[in-house]
């Protein structure tokens, strides 16, 4: 057999796939563990829940002409129907007729008077249930 001519030899190499848990665990023996499964129940409990639907309801859009007066609206808190509660406060038509007035020369006491009167105050239009501020209505 020393005189046969032998051709070349080529290499082969062969690989063995190794199984790798997705999360290894140590066992006793050094070797990977699984997890166990879940227990197995032969009675499947099944249970029908009914849905639940929730439907949001759509704002209440304060439409409506506002004044210094009550006005009847639907409060957007609520959602009675109601007639506002007003309370008057201060603003900038106030603050501007008394600064006139000083400046024109009514500095003993007549400049104030437009911080007493209604007429010159805005107005804040309230819920009377839930007291919530609906609107404020702006003299200037």
């Amino acid at each position: 057999m020393s005189g046969e001519k032998q051709g070349p030899q080529v290499p082969v190499i062969v690989y063995e796939p190794r199984p790798e848990p997705s999360a290894p665990e140590f066992g006793q023996d050094g070797g990977y563990e699984y997890p166990s499964p879940p227990p197995y129940s032969y009675r499947e409990s099944v249970t029908i829940e009914q849905p639940v639907y929730l439907v949001p309801q759509p704002p209440i859009i304060v439409a409506g002409i506002f004044s210094s007066k009550p006005t009847s609206t639907i409060c957007p808190s609520c959602r009675q129907h109601i007639t506002t509660q007003v309370t008057y406060r201060l603003g900038r038509l106030s603050y501007l007729l008394c600064t006139s007035l000083c400046m024109v020369g009514c500095c003993f006491g007549c400049c104030f008077v437009p911080l007493f009167v209604k007429l010159f105050k805005d107005a804040d239009h309230y819920c009377p249930c839930c007291q919530f501020h609906i609107y404020r209505y702006k003299r200037l």
